[in-house]
């Protein structure tokens, strides 16, 4: 052992004054034309030394040179690909005989890369890679054990690069980008200790257009031997402006406490996670395993409590236009999520939204055809408090009147209700439920909306909703199999008071009370992608009724009673009441439904002092109405049952028209003749004016039951 201390002590000796006689006989500078000669042999390239080139043999062999320029291949202009004003680099060499690599400080400065794809799509690096090998294949080419992972150790003094550019020109896309300002400043790296490093630059950029300063920090240690890394205290920092950025302006921040990354056990679990943007921030942490293969991950995402109107401003430069001022001043949130080849799952989620609370669950599974599953819950959303305002007595239906026409052509729009294509290969099965939930005027104590979707066939319900003392039940199949989508639709409404419903609905008090009633016997079946097709081709049978209510606009009883005592028929102990409104009964009757064609042949109104039939059709395809409602006093204070007997008169009201404005006649005088008009003499009239309304000193009528069916309508 003590012999070959000795001998390797004597090689080591003359290792040392070798490169000391190197170091001191030989001068790089002169083979710097033979360099640049062998480069434009082997590239074409033009290859400049512009400073002197330093050479250093022991203990570390190393080289400095100044500035050093190479061209760009022929066709790419006369910009250089490269320039260096200055670089240095050294590695020590006793450490390699132990297979150790321990390279000295790496200094570059005033690097500048101009890197180009032309209008034919040739790279002007191309000459240095090669052609592109698909990923899969060189993964597969590269034998195990190869690369750095073969030496023990591997060391850096550090990294320093200062005042960098990159300019990367796409002319075949027609776009560029240009990192400027580019730093770089790498502490010392050992095996399995931490270094710090950070990065700053400046990015300007045609698509998107922007202009972006960037930062990075942190600390990192690597562990080659194991592939076992660490990255802590990372935060990266950008702030943008220019026209692609949302607001114009905006400052970004991503940051983690903490990164392993185990390449062994190819897994990557980060903690600590933080980002935040627009006055929004979030938190957050994850784990990913099967990196190569994969990956498959998950993790949780946290929202803090934001003023969603702030953001709105600093995204758009206005706050939304909502109803309630107050609206989207509270928004937070929190996500489970899980991710990996052929699913995303959302194992939990909640949100709130001002006092609202959403929670639920979504899994989509499948790479070429997805399956969806879902369940909704949402409680004390009112959902018109984030819609645009709507006018006093404006309906919630109401649709601007240009909505079906396409201004580009002028003519009426032909698109599809229904995307046929994206519901046949649609797999869903889900509920969204809610309580204490409104929307468009509407209040519902709960809701309960189940559906489902398989083979070209969507089914929603049975829904299930509680509102307005009542409850509305019903299902709806879209199945689009065939060439036209075929609609079904069962329906069943149970004691839904009239006023209330009404009122919310219009945006206005509605005189209308009762409770109301609806079934479909035989389902209403249409079929088509567009609302004409469907309304021309909709059938089935509906059975309706209101029952004990009140019909707005004429005091029948307070009219009637005026009318018996202008002709001295004395009906006393009746109280009229002030109001201008009538109590009903019931209103009863069913719609048969062919091509759009509602007939309602056999309508019935009980109330006191008036009974009432109807029958006529109203059209839905082109919006008309033909109804004649036969209207007979009677006298009998019962709203239901009681006496049939009548006082001899029947008023024929006529409605027509276009259902949205129809207009109302009626001729009792012709319907009486002129002998029983002689007889009743000012009865007739106080009925007519109760028909009609009494007329006004301009001549106009008004209170009369016509004005009251109108408003009903």
């Amino acid at each position: 052992m003590r012999y070959l201390v000795i001998i390797g002590g004597i090689v080591v000796t003359l290792f040392v004054v070798a490169a000391v006689l190197l170091a001191v006989m030989v001068d790089p500078n002169k083979y710097k034309g033979d360099i640049a000669k062998l480069v434009k042999e082997r590239t074409g390239r033009e290859l400049v030394f512009e400073g002197d080139v330093k050479l250093s043999f022991f203990p570390r062999l190393g080289v400095e040179t100044g500035g050093v320029s190479l061209s760009n291949p022929p066709g790419f202009g006369d910009k250089p690909f490269t320039r260096i004003e200055a670089a240095s680099v050294s590695i020590k060499i006793l450490p390699l005989l132990a297979r150790r690599v321990e390279v000295g400080r790496v200094s570059l400065e005033g690097l500048t890369l101009h890197m180009v794809r032309d209008e034919q799509g040739r790279a002007s690096w191309a000459d240095f890679t090669g052609p592109e090998t698909p990923q899969g294949e060189a993964g597969a080419q590269q034998p195990a054990g190869s690369g750095p992972a073969t030496l023990t150790d591997l060391t850096l003094d550090g990294l320093t690069i200062k005042g960098a550019q990159i300019f990367w020109e796409d002319r075949q896309a027609r776009k560029s980008y240009v990192v400027s300002e580019l730093g770089v400043d790498v502490q010392a790296i050992r095996p399995g200790k931490p270094f710090d490093f950070e990065g700053h630059c400046t990015l300007a950029s045609t698509a998107p257009e922007l202009t972006a300063a960037l930062s990075v920090t942190g600390t990192a240690t690597l562990n080659l031997p194991d592939q076992r890394h660490l990255l802590t205290r990372f935060l990266a920092k950008v702030a943008a402006t220019g026209k692609d950025v949302p607001g114009g302006k905006g400052e970004f921040t991503l940051g983690l406490a903490e990164l392993k990354l185990d390449m062994g056990k190819q897994t990557a679990e980060g903690v600590g996670l933080t980002f935040g943007a627009y006055g929004a921030t979030g938190t957050g942490q994850f784990l990913a395993t099967n990196l190569s293969a994969g990956p498959d991950t998950k993790g949780r995402i946290e929202i803090a409590d934001f003023n969603g109107r702030e953001l709105s401003a600093a995204l758009t430069g206005k706050t939304p236009a909502t109803a309630d001022a107050a609206a989207y001043q509270h928004i937070s949130a929190s996500v489970e999520f899980k991710h990996g080849r052929g699913y995303t799952e959302i194992p939990v989620f909640k949100a709130s939204l001002d006092e609202a609370r959403v929670e639920g669950r979504l899994r989509v599974t499948g790479i070429e055809k997805k399956s969806v599953n879902f369940n909704v819950r949402i409680e004390g959303l009112d959902a018109d408090r984030f819609l645009p305002a709507r006018k006093d007595g404006e309906a919630a239906h109401e649709a601007p009147k240009d909505a079906a026409i396409d201004p580009a052509t002028g003519q009426p729009r032909k698109d599809e209700l229904f995307p046929v294509d994206t519901l046949r290969g649609l797999s869903l099965d889900g509920q969204l439920t809610a309580e204490r939930f409104k929307i468009k005027g509407l209040r519902f104590v709960s809701l309960k909306v189940p559906m489902s979707a398989q083979n070209g066939v969507l089914e929603v319900g049975q829904v299930d909703a509680r509102l307005y003392d009542g409850s509305l039940k019903g299902d709806l199949r879209v199945d689009v199999q065939g060439a036209q989508p075929i609609l079904t639709l069962h329906l069943a409404v149970d004691k839904i008071q009239a006023r209330g419903l009404f009122t919310d609905l219009n945006n206005k008090p509605s005189g209308l009370a009762g409770a109301l009633f609806l079934d479909t016997p035989s389902p209403l079946v249409c079929h088509g992608n567009s609302v004409p097709a469907l309304k021309s081709t909709l059938l089935g049978r509906m059975t309706f009724a209101i029952k004990d209510g009140v019909f707005p606009g004429v005091n029948l009883l307070g009219s009637i009673t005026e009318v018996a005592q202008k002709a001295k028929q004395a009906t006393t102990g009746i109280e009229a009441g002030s109001d201008k409104s009538t109590k009903f009964g019931s209103i009863t009757g069913t719609a048969v439904i062919t091509g759009g064609v509602v007939a309602v042949n056999d309508l019935d109104l009980k109330s006191p002092f008036l009974r009432a039939d109807g029958k006529g059709t109203v059209n839905l395809n082109n919006k008309e109405v033909d109804y004649t409602v036969q209207a007979r006093v009677v006298p009998s204070t019962e709203g239901q049952g009681g006496s049939s007997g009548i006082f001899g008169l029947v008023v024929p009201i006529h409605v027509t028209g276009p259902y949205d404005n129809p207009s109302y006649g009626t001729d009792y005088l012709r319907a009486l003749g002129k002998g029983a008009l002689n007889a009743v003499g000012g009865v007739v009239q106080g009925v007519g004016n109760v028909i009609t309304g009494k007329k006004g000193k301009d001549g106009k009528r008004s209170g009369g039951l016509l004005e009251g069916v109108k408003k009903l309508f």
